[in-house]
């Protein structure tokens, strides 16, 4: 593009060139960047040589609370930035240890009782460390990206007796009918996803119920090619693709809730691999006590949802009920005095007088800067969807230590293994250790079909078990069998199995020197925490799953 600009003479013309500005400015940036780098190189190298730490400044979060020791305009004509404080011991970033002001402001921390623990940054690190805290005192409101569900289709409101019913009835009726049916055989099983999966004779189709996959039936390829492409269609998918993996979406009405369906493709040499994920909008939000929490876990979790800032974190494989038990604190900590924002990936369940924004990677909105952007809307409680990256990891860590709750999941198989697994992603010890308040580890166990399970009574190595794990066996314990009511499975609904870590005052102080997880675990139990494994046989020992299901999830 070309501006012109003529004078009152008439004779001049100024051209403005976008490219060409914009290369100069990507250019400038190279450089920058460069400089930057350079810059931090060589302040790295002579703190080494002068025997002093080095910090990279810019890249720590700040904690105001820290600033406020020493006034912000004190600090920028010292060139001094306390960014951790432990007790009397304070951490601080200095840019040259022999300007008179840095010495002067040092001398008069260390006057008021202060323990100076000196770290050299470099002056365009301080430069921009100094930008970010004023930034940060500054909301600026941005745009939320909502995800409207526009399409909707009508339910096949018809009774299907079982299953097998339902697989004979697919034959004989429209690629219309057939996924219909399927959506109301999916609801009636409490299935929470429908697997195709296509084979070298027929396609299994597979329900996912209470989080285990079963076997429905088989379909003929010329049957599921009809179904597999009106599953494209209702999802919005292009037809015509069939070799690269797709994402679509659907809605139906069932009962007068509306379902909403994920659906996954890709290629496999036999055709078409789908799976479908349906989440209803009725979901209600469970309480603590209903998910299966239970003593010393729920009564540490409780007192979690009354914090005013600090990181709660979920952790557990795919499928264990994170999302749910986020949701469920969030219930109990939403309130009218507080602005509370999620950013997710999707948004699966509405909650009433919450903000809640769905990220979209292809279009660059990430968790990391998503992160960035929700903290500018001036929120008192943040839930973040996933920490997947350090610098998803370090905002999140800012946010807990500038006055916010930050609730949050990580992939971990303990709570304890959450803080190695931290500071692996490249977060510093100091900046997990202040940020962390509460970490949940769990999974999801099936509860036994009321209907139709029985007692049995303990065998002799079952007992042991029990006694080997720290847990009283009961004389009897449930057995699953199977009936119409839980569709032959045996269980019906699912629990938590959870421990729950506080991360006190004695832990943090364990994370900054750097103690094993085998030392943090030790003084977690010292503190009352009980671990996931008990809590799994107490929970078998009360009747409510079995010790087949606890070997399948626990895998003990």
């Amino acid at each position: 593009m070309e501006l012109k600009n003529q004078n009152s003479g008439g004779g001049v013309q100024i051209k403005a060139v976008d490219e060409k500005n914009t290369k100069n400015v990507a250019v400038q940036t190279q450089v920058s960047n460069i400089n930057r780098e350079f810059q931090e190189k060589s302040t790295e190298k002579l703190a080494k040589d002068s025997g002093l730490n080095y910090v990279d400044i810019a890249k720590t979060p700040l904690n105001p609370d820290f600033l406020k020791i020493v006034d912000i305009a004190v600090a920028k004509n010292a060139r001094v930035i306390p960014y951790y404080r432990q007790g009397k011991v304070l951490y601080l970033a200095v840019e040259d240890v022999k300007n008179a002001n840095t010495i002067a402001l040092l001398e008069d921390l260390k006057s008021k009782g202060y323990e100076n623990i000196i770290s050299l940054a470099s002056k365009s690190g301080m430069d921009e460390a100094f930008e970010i805290y004023d930034q940060s005192q500054k909301y600026k409101k941005i745009e939320v990206v909502e995800n409207v569900e526009k399409s909707s289709i009508g339910t096949y409101e018809k009774e299907i007796a079982n299953m097998t019913d339902l697989a004979k009835k697919i034959e004989t009726v429209t690629a219309q009918e057939a996924l219909n049916m399927l959506d109301v055989g999916a609801m009636k099983t409490s299935a929470s996803d429908v697997h195709y999966e296509p084979g070298e004779h027929s396609v299994v189709v597979r329900f996912r119920i209470d989080g285990v996959l079963h076997k429905v039936f088989a379909l003929s390829h010329d049957v599921f090619h009809r179904i597999g492409e009106q599953l494209k269609y209702a999802s919005k998918m292009r037809l015509n693709v069939v070799t690269i993996p797709q994402d679509g979406r659907y809605t139906f009405n069932f009962n007068e809730v509306k379902i909403a369906v994920r659906v996954s493709s890709i290629p496999t040499p036999f055709g078409e691999s789908f799976v479908c994920r349906y989440l209803s909008s009725d979901n209600k939000t469970l309480g603590l006590e209903e998910l299966g929490f239970q003593d010393e876990a729920l009564a540490k979790l409780k007192r979690a949802t009354q914090i005013s800032q600090g990181m709660i974190l979920i952790t557990g494989p795919t499928g264990s009920g994170k999302s749910t038990t986020l949701y469920s604190v969030l219930q109990i900590m939403k309130s009218e005095e507080n602005k509370v924002i999620t950013l997710e990936d999707p948004v699966e369940y509405q909650m009433e007088g919450v903000v809640q924004s769905q990220i979209d990677e292809v279009k660059g909105y990430t968790f990391a800067n998503g992160l960035r952007s929700i903290l500018r809307q001036d929120p008192d409680i943040v839930m973040l969807g996933e920490i997947r990256d350090l610098k998803t990891a370090e905002t999140a860590a800012q946010a807990s230590l500038t006055g916010h709750v930050l609730l949050s999941t990580l992939h971990t198989n303990d709570a304890v293994e959450t803080i190695p697994r931290l500071v692996n992603m490249g977060l510093k010890p100091f900046m997990v250790a202040p940020s962390l308040d509460t970490i949940v580890a769990q999974r999801l166990v099936r509860k036994v079909c009321e209907a139709c399970a029985t007692k049995k009574v303990t065998d002799e190595a079952t007992l042991q078990e029990f006694k080997d794990h720290g847990v009283n066996g009961p004389a009897e314990i449930m057995e699953a069998h199977g009936c119409e009511k839980c569709s032959n499975t045996g269980y019906g609904g699912r629990l938590v199995v959870a421990e729950v870590l506080e991360v006190t005052k004695d832990i943090k102080e364990m994370i900054l020197r750097g103690a094993s997880s085998g030392e943090i675990f030790d003084a977690a139990r010292k503190a009352g925490m009980k671990t996931m494994k008990e809590d799994a046989y107490t929970k078998v020992s009360q009747g409510l799953t079995t010790i087949e299901e606890l070997h399948r999830v626990i895998g003990v």
